[in-house]
């Protein structure tokens, strides 16, 4: 058996195939063989360009394929997974899947989404074993009442560490806790932020959460990164994203920095990169930034990352003792496609 793309010329036999599995396994699939009977023949060789096929011989076994969203164009999407029940038990799923899961690598997607129904519990299984994670977020399948699609993603790690200008983002490590506590001790640090000073023994669990930030999967999970002087190697502080919600696609960035380090661009530095790894990693279309509305500085970060001011809320949050007022930042993933193009990036 091979697996190989399609090629130029071999759209009929694309269209027999997906016709085939449309009839074989229709709660597998959103469409109807009907639908696509009646599709051009240059619509099949189109959607042949991202399609893989497993081959035996001269016979097709089955196929798998890619497609992106306009809205959403750095998300390669997994589609018509299907083998021919005479080959299935053979490997021939799990050949596919992988043939284009790397296909999406080759053509410079950083994540592939899918979705499953409840009816397919070993399609599930078998994109959990290829390191597809479930993002939390289930659909009503339209076609059959009372089923379900679960959506599921892949996210390729990013080249940690991260090199900018002048800074280093890498993982946190054991050793970043003297340099984290000289930074979360201090009242003018955490005065703006809704946890106050931390002692000892709090800053060795904040540690820990960012020891173990290095992945997005569900709704809250951070992925943070140590913000390093390139030059001295010094840890000036560090810089999170997260998923507040996979259903809407949205994010949320933040940092902290040294006072000593204010002032010459870091913060902004550091985050750019993170952001770009929410629109084409994490699976976000949409990053917010909120803060205490005292803080003029944090808010020109965001403004500098190209992100709009939004809202104004006033003491509508009881922090610390005290009523207080938030400002709302916000950046869709076609503003910051347009900003990266507009900076040369």
């Amino acid at each position: 058996m091979d697996v190989r793309r399609i090629e130029v010329g071999e759209g009929e036999r694309l269209r027999a195939i997906r016709l085939a599995a449309l009839r074989d396994a229709p709660d597998a699939f959103r469409s109807l063989p009907e639908q696509e009977e009646a599709y051009a023949p240059e619509v099949w060789e189109q959607r042949g360009r991202t399609v893989v096929i497993a081959q035996d011989g001269d016979d097709w076994l089955g196929m798998a394929g890619l497609f992106a969203d306009d809205d959403l164009p750095e998300i390669a999407n997994l589609w018509g997974v299907w083998v021919d029940p005479a080959a299935r038990g053979g490997g021939a799923g799990r050949a596919l899947v992988e043939a284009a899961v790397g296909l999406a690598r080759e053509l410079g997607f950083g994540r592939v989404e899918l979705s499953v129904t409840d009816h397919a519990p070993g399609a599930g299984a078998l994109y959990e074993s290829l390191g597809f994670r479930r993002t939390g977020v289930t659909v009503p399948f339209g076609k059959r009442r009372g089923v379900t699609e679960a959506m599921m993603a892949l996210a390729f790690p990013p080249p940690v560490p991260l090199e900018t200008e002048r800074l280093r983002l890498r993982f946190h490590v054991e050793d970043d806790y003297e340099a984290l506590l000289a930074i979360q001790s201090r009242e003018d640090v955490t005065r703006m932020l809704p946890w106050g000073p931390r002692d000892p023994a709090e800053v060795r669990e904040s540690l820990a959460k960012k020891l173990a930030a290095t992945a997005i999967e569900q709704d809250g999970d951070p992925f943070t990164l140590a913000i390093e002087d390139k030059t001295s190697g010094a840890y000036l502080g560090d810089v999170s994203i997260w998923t507040n919600s996979h259903e809407h696609r949205q994010g949320e960035v933040g940092y902290i920095l040294h006072p000593d380090h204010h002032g010459r661009g870091y913060a902004a530095e550091a985050a750019w990169p993170l952001l770009e790894l929410g629109f084409t990693r994490f699976g976000m279309r949409r990053v917010i930034g909120r803060l205490d509305a005292r803080n003029a500085a944090s808010a020109r970060v965001l403004e500098k990352l190209g992100m709009r001011r939004e809202a104004h809320l006033i003491e509508n949050e009881w922090v610390r003792g005290e009523w207080q007022s938030e400002l709302a930042y916000a950046i869709l993933a076609a503003e910051w496609r347009a900003l990266r193009a507009s900076r040369g990036a």
